[in-house]
């Protein structure tokens, strides 16, 4: 006798077959008379493929290059040198990275425009750049140098790195953990070569090219960072 199981009938031998293999009756079509499910169906059933996972969506990295005259930031950084004021260029690039991100919030997330410097395989991590002047961020940057310090696991938008060889031209970079941002320049006696690698699923490419020019503004018009 045929017993009813979601609005088709089905053989009892047949429903046995279905339960010892797993099969669920809603996914059964009956081929006997007015659809009735038979041992045949059960027998000839293959599952419908379920649909794979989809994979998270990683960081989508792109970069953007430019060249960046050196020449003038040189001068003024002899000139201090001469006041006995020995500013690095390390201390320019960093507050200019900040203050670009501070010109660029789409290109920023965190509130401060913290920046992350890369040093040796540490990071510094460097937040309210503007808010001071060459002077306190340079002695923030060799006490945390000075300290060993490592702020990797800090959070900040932006990571730079300077390569003192002006020859060189980078070219691709990954971008560090937990950085949207990473900036690199191979500065030369009297240009650079800036690479700039952003995660597009974070700072969209019209963010990152602003930044950029930013960023090559301040160092092309260095007296912008002493104001």
């Amino acid at each position: 006798m045929a017993t009813a199981t979601a609005r088709r009938t089905i053989s009892p031998y047949a429903k046995r077959l279905a339960r010892e293999r797993g099969i669920a009756l809603e996914q059964l079509v009956g081929s006997g008379p007015s659809g009735r499910v038979v041992a045949a169906d059960i027998v000839a059933f293959v599952p419908r493929p379920t649909a794979a996972p989809v994979a998270a969506t990683g960081p989508q990295v792109s970069a953007l290059a430019t060249t960046i005259a050196l020449g003038k930031l040189r001068e003024v950084l002899a000139n201090f040198a001469k006041a006995d004021m020995p500013f690095a260029l390390d201390d320019a690039i960093l507050r200019a990275a900040g203050c670009a991100l501070d010109d660029v919030p789409a290109a920023n997330a965190i509130t401060g425009a913290p920046v992350a410097l890369e040093h040796e395989r540490r990071q510094l991590v460097f937040a309210d750049i503007r808010k001071g002047s060459l002077g306190p961020a340079r002695t923030r940057r060799l006490a945390a140098i000075e300290a060993a310090l490592d702020q990797s696991a800090e959070p900040a938008t932006l990571s730079i790195k300077l390569i003192t060889a002006g020859d060189i031209r980078p070219v691709m970079l990954p971008l560090l953990p937990g950085r949207a941002l990473r900036l690199v320049l191979s500065a030369g006696p009297t240009a650079g070569e800036c690479l700039l690698a952003f995660d597009e699923t974070q700072v969209n490419v019209d963010a990152a090219a602003e930044l950029l020019t930013r960023f090559k503004a301040y160092l092309e018009e260095p007296l912008r960072l002493l104001v």
